[in-house]
C-alpha cells in the first residue's frame, strides 16, 4: 500500500442526522466535524494536525460539504460519534514502518489524526489527547499486513476499529 486511504465503513450502533454547515467549509465525506459556536458543523482539526484537548466530535460527514457544482450544501448529514459506533481506520506513524498493529494495542487509546486529503488515522505515536480507543482490526489486514516500500522503508497501514471516547464526544452528555 503506498500511502493512507480514506475510510467510511462503520459498525456497531449507527445513528445519523442532518446539521447545518458553517460559511466556508470545504470538508469531504469521512472527515470528522465539530460543531462551530453557533451550532454549525466544521472541520475538527486542519490537515496534518491531531485532534486537540477539549476537541467535541460530533460524528463522521456522510457527505461532503459542497455541492457537484462547489456550492456549499446547507447542511450535511453526520454519522454520530459516539460510544458503540466503530469507525474503521488506518493507523498512522510520523515514523510510516511504526504504524503496525499488534494484538497488545486492543483496548489501547491513541490520538486521531487528519492526515490530509479527507484522511484520518489512529496515530499511534501520538498519546496525550486520548480521542479513540482501537476496539478491533479489520479482518482483511490481520495477520498479512498491506505492504509496501518507500524510501523510508517497510510501511505498513493496517485498518482497525476505533470507537471515540466519551470525553471527546459531543453527543454523549461527556465534558
Amino acid at each position: 500500500m503506498a500511502g493512507l486511504v480514506r475510510q467510511y465503513e462503520t459498525r456497531g450502533l449507527r445513528h445519523t442526522d442532518r446539521f447545518p454547515v458553517a460559511t466556508g467549509q470545504t470538508f469531504v465525506k469521512g472527515d470528522f466535524l465539530i460543531f462551530n459556536g453557533s451550532g454549525q458543523l466544521e472541520l475538527a482539526v486542519a490537515s496534518g494536525n491531531d485532534i486537540g484537548s477539549g476537541v467535541q466530535i460530533v460524528g463522521q460527514a456522510n457527505e461532503n460539504a459542497l455541492d457537484d457544482y462547489g456550492n456549499l450544501k446547507p447542511s450535511v448529514v453526520v454519522i454520530f460519534a459516539q460510544p458503540g459506533t466503530q469507525f474503521k481506520l488506518p493507523i498512522y506513524n510520523a515514523t510510516p514502518s511504526s504504524a503496525v498493529f499488534n494484538t497488545n494495542e486492543l483496548g489501547v487509546q491513541y490520538e486521531l489524526r487528519n492526515v490530509g486529503s479527507g484522511v484520518w488515522a489512529v496515530n499511534n505515536g501520538a498519546t496525550s489527547n486520548l480521542a479513540v480507543t482501537i476496539v478491533g482490526v479489520d479482518g482483511d489486514d490481520y495477520p498479512g499486513w498491506l505492504t509496501g516500500t518507500t524510501g523510508a522503508g517497510t510501511v505498513e497501514y493496517p485498518n482497525v476499529w476505533v470507537e471515540i471516547r466519551a470525553a471527546f464526544s459531543a453527543l454523549t452528555g461527556a465534558r
